[in-house]
């Protein structure tokens, strides 16, 4: 009997040994890291370009993942090579630490992590076309670095944040328009690309209501003045200019392309204006004297006028020349007549006659009535963004005789919707420059 469980004890050594020695065979059954020496950055921005160095990335299979702390996990577009794998991290992530997680085949590891920073602002040199609009109209953004997709958040103190989704991308900027109902205020403009969003540096949108020129008041001194009156319709355009002497006195038809300046002064004859992209090209010149000088030719560089030009054979009257500062405000009017401008500029009202012209009105509706109601009619580009503090006017050097130059001061203030330029006596006496007062209304 004691043989028996001797015998029976020498089986189960034997099965328990072979039993050992098939285990180790087998081996272990967890998954092995197909990737080593792996190397991530510390930090990245939202945006950048991520590079990860390792080997055996080219591992079939395998996909990269940026977990965050609540374990929402985004997975990255990366391409993968023997020295590693390049992904840029998707606008849509926010700063936070991550975890980068490698997959294969339903098998999963945590590679380490790595911190990103809030996204470097993609755009170059952002700028205002015109820093002071209207509810409704059309905002263009310079600058560059702008994409589809791309959202403005307009910012303002006090005020709800105004959200504009619809914009469109072109080769000069982003363009978007102010909804209709936009408050009044000065606006931080900031960009919203997915979940990131920067303030675009050193552009304020200032918003206000539009305002329109009720009449403007041309005061001679000693030799009277001269009111003129100004009607609109219900479109906002001008459909009458008056003055209290009648000496003007006309009416306005709008056409497809033209407008006609209707004289209700028989002795006067109509005036026509044909525009080009929104922009007079071409009008009747009240000045002429044969048929070759009937049309005055209204030349720009870019939005811009240049010049008011006659092509007459013999024509004597007043060619008018523009020459635009870096800055967009009215640097030299017909050649030998300059504005200064500094920070006691005051901002000119958008879509407006431009004061630099007003002080000329009373000259030109006396020596050149087209040109005055074309600048009334706000169809010649765009005008100055300043009003100027001062203008330089040739005079004669009375005691030499020798023409020369004057500086003279310009007294600009802004009460009650009414912008008062006085020059003083002596811009009267020497180029018969007025003391302007432009009423607006809104």
């Amino acid at each position: 009997m004691r043989k028996i469980w001797l015998l029976m004890l020498m089986v189960c050594t034997v099965m328990c040994t072979f039993t050992a020695c098939s285990s180790d065979d087998e081996g272990d059954s967890t998954p092995q890291l197909p990737v080593s020496g792996v190397n991530i950055p510390i930090s990245a921005a939202v945006g950048s370009e991520v590079i990860i160095r390792g080997s055996g990335f080219t591992a079939s299979g395998v996909n990269l993942y940026l977990e965050n702390a609540s374990k929402e996990r985004t997975k990255m577009d990366a391409a993968f090579s023997n020295s590693g794998v390049t992904f840029t991290v998707p606008m849509t992530l926010v700063s936070g630490v991550y975890n980068v997680i490698l997959t294969q085949s339903g098998n999963e590891w945590t590679l380490g992590s790595i911190t990103l920073t809030d996204a470097d602002s993609p755009i170059t040199s952002p700028s205002l076309s015109n820093e002071e609009v209207s509810p409704g109209s059309e905002v263009t953004l310079g600058g560059s670095g702008y994409a589809d997709g791309d959202k403005i958040v307009l910012k303002a103190e006090g005020a709800e944040a105004i959200e504009i989704s619809e914009v469109t991308v072109t080769a000069d900027g982003l363009t978007f328009t102010l909804p209709t109902d936009c408050p009044e205020g000065e606006y931080t403009v900031n960009l919203v690309r997915g979940a990131n969003s920067w303030k675009l540096e050193n552009v304020v949108l200032k918003v206000q209501k539009a305002m329109r020129v009720k009449s403007i008041n041309m005061d001679m001194g000693e030799m009277g003045f001269l009111l003129l009156k100004l009607g609109y319709d219900v479109e906002g355009r001008l459909v009458s200019a008056t003055t209290d002497d009648m000496l003007l006195n006309r009416e306005f038809k709008y056409e497809e392309n033209t407008i006609t300046a209707i004289s209700l002064d028989d002795t006067k004859e109509n005036l026509v204006y044909t525009l080009q992209d929104g922009k007079i090209v071409k009008a009747t010149a009240a000045d002429k004297y044969d048929e070759t000088e009937e049309f005055n030719t209204w030349s720009y560089e870019g939005d811009y006028l240049s010049s008011v030009t006659n092509p007459g054979d013999f024509y004597e009257g007043m060619n008018l020349t523009f020459a635009y500062n870096a800055d967009g405000n009215l640097e030299n009017f017909v050649g030998d007549i300059h504005y200064n401008y500094g920070e006691a500029s005051l901002s000119v009202i958008p879509n407006t006659i431009d004061p630099a012209i007003a002080i000329h009105l009373f000259n030109l509706i006396m020596s050149k009535e087209d040109a005055a109601l074309a600048f009334l009619l706000n169809k010649t580009g765009k005008v100055s963004k300043k009003v100027p503090v001062s203008v330089v006017l040739p005079i004669m050097d009375w005691d030499t005789g020798e023409p020369t130059e004057q500086t003279i001061d310009m007294n600009v203030t802004m009460n009650n919707n009414v912008l008062s330029i006085d020059c003083g006596p002596e811009a009267l006496m020497n180029a018969y420059i007025p003391k302007v007062e432009i009423t607006y209304e809104k």
